[in-house]
């Protein structure tokens, strides 16, 4: 749950050219409009259609087609207001096309669907599909999309800030305030932007869609969202792919844990590499004291921002730097220079110490008022309703600490990386009603079920992916080493797995896992 200041659980890194595309697509977005009252007897849930951005560097995007599903707000309110989701279909490429569609539930909660598709559907290992995705409820591209430029103004300043203060907490509270105050604004009901309305919306899409039959695909917090989906709604569910598994048990107190999973993994595959071994020696050492110096006394960095091409400090202290580590997950290449990276910051290279700052500033919305991202609508009312009520402050701090024994009390005490100041943000802020603990319990299906995870990934776990897999009764699990988040559009063997289970989902052909082995280290990128 992205976690997203990242996202959550999973927030994708949107470099500057992703924000200038976004900023082109929203221009061009035909029809924008916030929320509607129910309109006479119009039936819901019905489709609109609406055309797909068209613009040069629109990715992916420009090759599909697009519609608005009409929805409930609030389905305990039928007469109430209805919210409409924006749903691409990207047409297969086969001539020989199978009836049953595969629609991709994004992560976040709350991150841009049709961008991070793209990688997805530029790989083109599922051909003989259509791929419907959805723009979930409260994000961008649907309506109304519950986006807030005060949080994305905090990030920015963020980077001139101690990662974890005083100061920092007040900053980042002041920053969900005005967030929700300005989405309350909108009149939109806050509490009905949550998973168990999310997979409702599609349930409702099959059945405005006429598909007797299809394939669920969800990666990181899309892959809670599958399994809510096939709890509450398992009707028509022929197969689901769950990549970067998140558990129905998932609770934020886990993501330190996930994070040490991560870390442990990455090290250890540098001392079993010989090469990166002698070059890199007490490399886990070495990026441990860098925490506890760095968090004793930061270091400032000056980079060019890549939004503005002007100068920014960019503070790099202990909590930054292991947020820096958890976020090259999102890459193999950005994976196989880390190692380089630690060391070069450990002896002062400037090339290492650039190279870190700039991942830092590239990772912040760009400024100005037209550059919404993340959904925070959805992020909160999703983590503040399912994930914050299971775990206290109490726990997130011991978790914290058993993950991380030898990192300073400053940066286990709070949550890791976007997850700062979660408790606070939910519990002084954000204020939805909890989830029933029925929907904190592993979910119990028969359906064909491939669970996905990436030896690599610092956000969600192999140890995630068990837990999700506990009363799946046809589940299969791989492991892909030395890939990080979002293992399948970084793996062909990944591929080629989903792409077995998708023709038979009773016998996957997993045979290509077993000869794997993490990239090399010292192909490293340049800074």
């Amino acid at each position: 749950m992205g976690a997203t200041a990242d996202g959550r659980l999973r927030i994708i890194a949107v470099t500057h050219q992703c924000v200038v595309l976004l900023a082109l697509l929203l221009v061009s977005s035909i029809g924008a409009r916030g929320a509607t009252a129910a309109e006479g007897t119009a039936t819901v849930p019905r489709f609109e259609p609406a055309p797909c951005p068209k613009l040069p560097g629109a990715g992916e995007l420009a090759k599909a087609s697009c519609f608005y599903l009409v929805v409930p707000e609030d389905r305990g309110q039928p007469n109430g207001r209805t919210i409409r989701l924006m749903v691409a279909k990207y047409p297969a490429n086969s001539p020989e096309k199978r009836p049953d569609p595969v629609v991709y539930l994004a992560g976040g909660p709350g991150d841009i669907a049709p961008l991070e598709i793209n990688g997805f559907i530029a790989a083109d290992f599922i051909r003989d599909r259509d791929v419907y995705v959805v723009s979930q409820r409260g994000t961008m591209f649907s309506e109304p999309a519950l986006t807030c430029a005060a949080a994305d103004d905090f990030a920015r300043e963020l980077l001139g800030l101690r990662f974890y203060s005083e100061a920092t907490k007040r900053a980042h509270l002041a920053a969900t305030e005005a967030c929700h105050r300005d989405l309350a604004a909108t009149g939109a009901d806050l509490s009905a932007y949550n998973s168990t309305e999310s997979a409702a919306d599609f349930a409702d899409l099959r059945k405005v869609l006429g598909v007797s039959e299809w394939n669920i695909y969800g990666t990181s917090y899309g892959s809670y969202l599958a399994q809510t989906l096939m709890r509450d709604h398992p009707e028509g569910i022929r197969s689901v792919v769950l990549d970067s598994v998140l558990p129905t048990t998932y609770n934020v107190a886990e993501n330190w844990q996930n994070a040490r999973d991560g870390f442990d993994n990455i090290f250890q595959a540098c001392v079993s590499e010989p090469a990166c071994n002698a070059g890199h020696p007490h490399l886990e050492q070495t990026f441990t004291g860098l925490v506890n110096k760095l968090e004793a006394e930061p270091l400032n960095a000056t980079v060019k921002d890549p939004a503005t091409g002007e100068d920014i400090k960019v503070v790099i202290d202990g909590g930054v730097l292991v947020d820096w580590l958890r976020n090259q997950n999102y890459s193999v290449p950005m994976l196989q220079a880390a190692p380089d990276r630690i060391d070069g910051f450990a002896a002062g290279r400037p090339d290492a110490v650039q190279a870190i700052a700039l991942d830092r500033a590239s990772r912040a919305p760009p400024p100005g008022p037209d550059i919404p991202a993340l959904g925070y609508g959805l992020s909160y009312g999703v983590s503040c309703r399912e994930s914050y009520p299971f775990a206290t402050p109490e726990d997130l701090a011991a978790a914290g600490r058993k993950a991380f024994l030898d990192y300073p009390l400053s940066v286990t005490r709070e949550g890791i990386g976007g997850w700062a100041y979660f408790n606070e943000d939910c519990r002084e802020v954000w204020q939805v009603p909890a989830a029933p603990e029925a929907m904190h319990q592993p979910v119990a299906s028969s359906i064909p079920t491939l669970l996905i995870s990436g030896s690599f990934d610092t956000l969600t776990s192999l140890a995630g992916a068990k837990a999700a897999a506990a009363k799946l009764s046809n589940a299969t699990i791989i492991s892909v080493p030395g890939v990080g988040h979002a293992v399948s559009p970084q793996s062909p063997c990944a591929q080629a797995v989903i792409v077995s289970f998708l023709a038979d989902p009773a016998a996957p052909d997993t045979s290509c896992v077993g000869a794997l082995k993490p990239a090399s280290f010292t192909s490293l990128g340049s800074p």
